[in-house]
């Protein structure tokens, strides 16, 4: 199956989804979009998070997700994301832990509609980049349709066309974030007639997909946002490097620890970077014995043996 690269999109994963991870995707597949983890406007004004991206040259497909519920703020952030050289901003419109819930931002924003417009005003007053908006289909008690139909009524009126949609409500007030993933049941019906009802929106899927063969979808919305699947098996985003094509695998791997390799000489090093690599070859012979290689290479800082482990043929086809 030949893969529609703007169908599908990776989600955005506290964690995860950080600059290492978004460079290793762009060797697998550079034309699919990576969200960003979710990044606070305060973070991105008072920090250098956005400075751990500049080793990626081209951001055309990153997508920073931005949190906050302050028009003036947010605007702030999206300034400083535009001069980084991004082109798209996410606001985060859906997160359901309770430290984001009392901070008034994610997943209560999609009953601030009103102000939600406002930082999307505010942002567009200052930056021409796209600005897009990923919720859930309900909170809470608050499950009608009308909920998100005026939600998207009101973001429409700031221009905004672009909504990610998480198929699942969020309760806030008895489950945990990791529940909030699982427990809910989905409901894709609803988004289907999200789709119909703002037809002229491009409106993208989110919730319980574990693979890229969901034809039976394209006809009913305009993509499909993958979460931890996309994670832990980054190579469905390249129908043409197959089980069997471990030898592409292999070199995709090598390019990347050499980037790595780099990064320490230059005294810059995350753990999360070897994460991204420790599942990469599960399915294979020898993906234990490399598990236990990118362990050591966490614990010293030193990746020549992850190469030379690659060299010998130690990861085999079963």
């Amino acid at each position: 199956m030949a893969l529609n690269n703007n169908f599908y999109c990776i989600a955005p994963m506290m964690g995860k989804t950080d600059s290492f991870f978004c460079y290793l995707l762009g060797l697998i597949n550079k034309k699919i979009s990576v969200y960003t983890e979710m990044m606070h406007a305060e973070t991105i004004i008072r920090s250098k998070i956005l400075e751990s991206y500049n080793f990626i040259e081209d951001k055309k497909k990153i997508v920073v997700q931005i949190a906050g519920s302050k028009p003036k703020r947010l605007a702030l952030a999206a300034k400083k994301v535009t001069e980084f050289g991004f082109n798209e901003i996410n606001i985060n419109c859906g997160c359901p832990s309770n430290r984001v819930v009392s901070g008034k931002f994610g997943i209560s924003l999609l009953l601030e509609p009103k102000l939600v417009r406002k930082c999307v005003e505010e942002i567009h007053s200052k930056v021409s980049n796209k600005v897009s908006i990923k919720t859930r289909i309900g909170v809470d008690e608050h499950n009608s349709e009308d909920i998100l139909n005026s939600f998207l009524y009101e973001l429409n009126k700031a221009g905004v066309n672009k909504f990610i949609i998480h198929a699942r409500s969020a309760i806030t007030k008895k489950l945990s974030t990791k529940d909030n993933l699982n427990i809910p049941p989905l409901n894709y019906q609803r988004v289907y007639k999200l789709k119909k009802e703002f037809n002229k929106n491009e409106i993208i899927i989110n919730g319980g997909f574990k693979n890229i063969n969901k034809n039976n979808i394209i006809k009913n919305v305009d993509g499909i946002m993958i979460g931890r699947e996309a994670y832990k098996n980054p190579w469905m985003f390249n129908t043409s490097i197959t089980y069997n094509a471990l030898e592409s695998k292999k070199r995709i791997v090598k390019i990347y620890i050499k980037l790595l390799e780099n990064m320490i000489i230059n005294q810059y090093f995350s753990k999360s970077s070897l994460f991204h690599i420790q599942n990469i070859f599960n399915g294979y012979s020898g993906s234990k014995k490399w598990r236990h290689h990118v362990s050591y290479a966490l614990a010293d800082k030193k990746l020549i043996n992850l190469l030379k482990f690659l060299d010998y043929d130690n990861i085999k086809i079963v």
